[in-house]
């Protein structure tokens, strides 16, 4: 029996319409990024490299932790790695139960300016991890002797936080720079237990369309917008890659993307009076990161009609 083949323009227009569902982003070219990253994800073993996804904001409840729960729905093996250890991100990444997903929220709190000088390893994974190649040295205990080991670090990885990143994370991201929403800017609030079985059924689609493609997409070496070289080239090939593979006008739209994101990307992310402030007290109010969504945690929209909270 055969069955029909998957339109892939079609998957990534619902997977574009599931982040649009709980996701407000600060310009349309983000949501065709982020939605390309997803399906990237499901491909990495046929680049050379892949892009980090940070989303990032000078200030709490701009719905950057909320982003990243709505990519944890859509991409495989997922591993949220708020506090994980480098150890355990070298294993995990290594392990036989295939390559995770890494979602690391609270980013700020590993690369603050009270932490950063603790986190080099961290740093070093990440930085390694972009590329195919990367491996990360560790030396591992043999008996009565160590010995080096070198571990796989290629793994895709999205990231969620306050402020910026390192200059040597950045320059490897697709950053989405998220703001508060504006009261005209309305989302269904999302509940895990019943929102992520509907991520999954589109995560699940997007495995089977990455199987279907994944020969194209190894053969395929996507043309660049003007201007668009170097370590941003770098950056956008595989999801310039995904969308020439799923036709219809992503091609067009990813390239559109891909230049306003690449232009942006190093402007001064200035935003209201006093946003400067929960970033300096972050570190003496972690209760902030609580807020760090726009919406209800009891999910009002999910109750039967009729009920009230």
């Amino acid at each position: 029996m055969t069955t029909d083949p998957i339109d892939g323009a079609t998957l990534l227009n619902e997977v574009e319409a599931f982040h649009r569902r709980f996701n407000v982003f600060p310009q349309e070219a983000a949501y065709v990024a982020v939605a390309l990253w997803d399906a990237h994800a499901h491909l990495i073993d046929c680049f050379d490299s892949t892009p980090r996804l940070a989303f990032l904001s000078p200030e709490p409840a701009s719905g950057k932790s909320r982003a990243l729960e709505i990519v944890e729905a859509l991409t495989p093996s997922p591993m949220v790695a708020v506090n994980a250890s480098p150890a355990a991100l070298f294993r995990a990444v290594s392990g036989l139960e295939g390559r995770p997903t890494i979602l690391f929220d609270e980013i700020d709190t590993v690369f603050g300016p009270k932490t950063a000088g603790d986190n080099e390893e961290l740093r070093g994974f990440l930085n390694a991890g972009h590329r195919r190649s990367g491996v990360t040295y560790r030396r591992v205990a043999a008996g009565d002797t160590q010995r080096v080991v070198a571990f796989p670090s290629y793994c895709a990885v999205a990231v969620a936080g306050l402020g910026g990143l390192p200059d040597t994370l950045m320059t490897r991201a697709v950053v989405i720079k998220m703001r508060r929403r504006t009261p005209d800017e309305q989302v269904s609030p999302y509940c895990q237990r019943i929102h992520e079985a509907e991520g999954n059924k589109l995560r699940d689609r997007l495995a089977d369309w990455a199987l279907s493609v994944a020969d194209t997409v190894r053969g395929s070496w996507p043309v660049m917008p003007d201007g668009v070289t170097d370590r941003p080239a770098d950056v956008w090939e595989p999801l310039l890659a995904v969308a020439d593979a799923a036709g219809g006008d992503w091609p067009d739209r990813a390239r559109q993307a891909c230049v306003e994101l690449v232009a942006t990307a190093g402007e001064d992310d200035r935003t209201s009076i006093g946003s400067r402030l929960p970033i300096d007290l972050r570190d003496h109010v972690h209760q902030l990161s609580s807020s760090d969504t726009d919406h209800p945690a009891t999910c009002p929209a999910a109750r039967p009609e009729g009920t009230t909270s």
